[in-house]
């Protein structure tokens, strides 16, 4: 298994290869570095080091946190007081809220339109690029593999999203490791 440090440097040399060569396949410019979700806490005491490696190649990354995201949305939202008061009742009413919460956030396009919002004040900035981090925050409610079907197409800089989880076939993906493997994701998979 490689190390994190290891990942970096492929990373890096793919996103060297530039974005053409992606487009040409047909894959959009997004890079999942896969590690461990034992090693969540490595790779967020890793992030300084990999955004200046990535300004040492020239690039201007830009970090967006799900776990950030989702917490402005869900503080703000009419039905925060509702989803509240559902957790703290029997099991089966958990169990309804994370599909009302899940539903919600697909509805809303949370996820998928914050990406595009990021995505499109980098796409005229020379060295543009997007870190996505926190995915662990989607857990259990969204896929990054649907938001990356929602948005084929529209990832118009170089987009490295910080992976836990497990690698499977050549494009198959376990999220955090316990999920079930999923075969979904069209984009250059690191780990």
């Amino acid at each position: 298994m490689h190390s994190l440090t290891e990942k970096l440097d492929e990373l890096r040399q793919h996103l060297k290869g530039g974005v053409s060569s992606m487009k040409q396949t047909g894959f959009d410019p997004v890079y999942y570095l896969v590690f461990p979700a034992a090693e969540i806490l490595q790779a967020k005491l890793m992030l300084p080091q990999i955004l200046a490696q990535l300004k040492l190649d020239g690039f201007r990354p830009r970090v967006l946190s799900l776990t950030t995201m989702l917490n402005q949305w869900f503080r703000s939202h009419k039905l925060r007081a509702a989803w509240q008061a559902g957790l703290q009742n029997a099991d089966n009413l958990r169990q309804q809220f994370r599909r009302t919460f899940s539903t919600k956030l697909e509805k809303e396009r949370v996820i998928a339109d914050a990406l595009l919002a990021e995505l499109d004040s980098l796409r005229n900035e020379p060295g543009g690029l997007l870190v996505l981090t926190d995915l662990e925050a989607l857990h259990p409610f969204l896929h990054i593999s649907g938001i990356e079907q929602q948005l084929n197409g529209k990832f118009c800089v170089p987009t490295v999203v910080l992976y836990p989880g497990v690698r499977g076939g050549s494009h198959s993906l376990r999220f955090l490791g316990f999920n079930k493997e999923n075969a979904n994701y069209r984009s250059i998979h690191i780990g």
